[in-house]
């Protein structure tokens, strides 16, 4: 089975996902529009002389326009059916290439823009690549037992592991608010899985696939444990963090494919079946390049402006996901749809309120400081 471009349903679904992305960049430019026409200082990816708003329409048109194709090449991937009707199962072997693309476009990066020049701790970025694998590996297997729009919707819940183990492990507290976006979000993945199929010739979700899911979140939230601390302890540049987790995951991952026969049946399969070359290089090229528009927001902007598109981006990959593949969403499936996103949206929203209280109170704290000052100036002024 290949994938021909001049099909109609694909030129559709092309055509919607052209429009969704321009609804979105235009979404994007006003919610941020007023709040960040003074952006921050950034490093040398960017040039001080670009209005913040060019910035942002092309921060968010990277990141749209890669996941959007990221997302519908992997399920290409994953439902491509061979000449002899056999499908793609290599998961550890598709991870192994991504995550080579990736080391390369870092590599470059790095050479590019040069190096932070301080040590890097490789035992921290072994555990990083270490969940940041199991992540993305979960993510993927999961996608034999579920569709796409699950697995997306899925994908987007990232608050429920972190705030169970919150409570579980480190004895934090949270908001009726937060409790109540968590409860939206649960509501519906749950009304999302009990609604049926999304596909007419499609077999229904399965407990192991949102298992599997749920097990990709908890990775996500140790590697960004993990990142945080490796940021504190090394100062490493976006480059960096990129090119060292993405090689201690190639490392891990060659392991693997050498230990369960995926590297040798993995090129077998690509070398059988020419029309499945295609979405993997698309899919390699647009994870490597979508992480540098990430990285390019994070640095440009607020990190509370990237969770909004990445969020967002989500959505309209759900969208796009039913275009493309002629999954069919009932009633139930679109309410279960909005009320996880607006479980997500009141969490970003509670993130921007938390900041606001914040930068608050640091205000408060530096004018008191400058009164302090003053008053000790103009003392020792009368003392003389």
């Amino acid at each position: 089975m290949t994938f021909c471009l001049c099909n109609s349903q694909i030129l559709l679904a092309v055509g919607a996902g052209v429009f969704i992305t321009c609804a979105a960049l235009y979404i994007d430019f006003q919610i941020f529009k007023k709040k960040f026409s003074k952006e921050k200082s950034v490093s040398k990816m960017s040039s001080g002389n670009i209005p913040s708003e060019l910035k942002l329409i092309f921060a968010a048109g990277g990141i749209y326009g890669c996941y959007l194709s990221y997302g519908v090449m992997q399920e290409k991937i994953f439902s491509y059916v061979g000449d002899d009707g056999s499908t793609f199962t290599q998961t550890l072997f598709l991870l192994l290439l991504q995550c080579i693309v990736n080391s390369l476009a870092a590599g470059l990066g790095m050479l590019l823009l040069g190096p932070s020049g301080d040590k890097m701790p490789q035992n921290m970025f072994a555990a990083v690549g270490a969940t940041y694998i199991g992540a993305m590996l979960t993510s993927n297997e999961s996608l034999k037992h579920v569709n796409y729009p699950t697995q997306a919707l899925g994908k987007s819940c990232k608050m429920i592991p972190v705030m169970l183990f919150g409570v579980l492990f480190a004895g934090k507290k949270y908001s009726m608010k937060e409790y109540l976006c968590v409860l939206l979000i649960t509501a519906g993945i749950a009304m999302f899985q009990m609604s049926g199929k999304t596909k007419s010739s499609g077999k229904e979700n399965s407990y192991f696939g949102l298992f599997l899911l749920f097990v990709s979140l908890a990775c996500d939230g140790l590697t960004g444990s993990n990142q945080s601390k490796l940021k504190k302890q090394a100062k490493p540049t976006v480059h960096e963090l990129m090119f060292f987790t993405n090689m201690w995951a190639v490392v891990i991952l060659a392991i693997g494919c050498l230990g369960t026969g995926q590297l040798f049946s993995g090129v077998t399969y690509i070398l059988a079946n020419p029309g499945i070359w295609s979405p993997i290089a698309v899919f390699s090229a647009t994870s490597a390049l979508g992480q540098n528009f990430i990285f390019f927001t994070v640095s440009a902007f607020d990190p509370l402006v990237c969770t909004t598109i990445t969020t967002t981006r989500k959505f309209f990959t759900v969208l796009f996901s039913v275009f493309a593949f002629g999954h069919k969403l009932t009633t139930n499936h679109w309410i279960a749809v909005s009320l996880v996103f607006a479980g997500l949206t009141g969490e970003v929203y509670g993130k921007y309120q938390k900041k606001q209280k914040e930068k608050l109170k640091a205000a408060a704290a530096a004018a008191a400081g400058e009164d302090k000052a003053k008053e000790s100036a103009e003392g020792s002024k009368k003392n003389k």
